[in-house]
C-alpha cells in the first residue's frame, strides 16, 4: 500500500520513468537494435540464439550493465532476447552508457 501512496503523492516518479523509457527506446532504435513493437520500461533486445543470449548477458555484465536473458520455454526458440529493465531513477547518462555497452557487445557477437 505504501508503494501506491508514494506513486500518488509523487507523480514525478512515473513521469521520470516514461521520460527515461522513451529516451532509451529512441537510442536503441537509432543504434539499430531489433526490439519489436514495445512501449515498456522493460526493453527487449532480440538476439535469436540461445548461446549468444547468454554470452551477451555475461559480456554486458562484465562491462557494468545488468540485463536478463530470456530463453525457451519463456519464449519461442527463435525469439531469444535480453531485457533491459529501467527505473524512474535511471538517468539519460546511464542509458547512454548502457546503449554504448550493448552496441559494443552486440557488434562483437555479430548481432548488429
Amino acid at each position: 500500500m505504501e508503494a501506491l501512496n508514494i506513486l500518488k503523492s509523487e507523480p514525478e516518479r512515473i513521469e521520470n520513468l516514461w521520460k527515461v523509457t522513451n529516451y532509451a527506446l529512441a537510442r536503441f532504435k537509432d543504434a539499430g537494435f531489433e526490439m519489436g513493437e514495445t512501449e515498456s520500461p522493460i526493453i527487449p533486445l532480440y538476439v535469436r540464439d540461445v548461446f549468444k543470449t547468454f554470452k551477451v548477458t555475461k559480456l554486458a555484465f562484465d562491462n557494468g550493465v545488468f540485463i536478463n536473458p530470456v530463453i525457451p520455454p519463456a519464449c519461442a526458440p527463435q525469439d531469444t532476447l535480453v531485457r533491459v529493465a529501467l527505473m524512474a531513477t535511471h538517468t539519460t547518462e546511464q542509458v547512454d552508457r548502457c546503449v554504448e555497452v550493448m552496441v559494443k557487445v552486440f557488434k562483437q557477437e555479430g548481432l548488429l
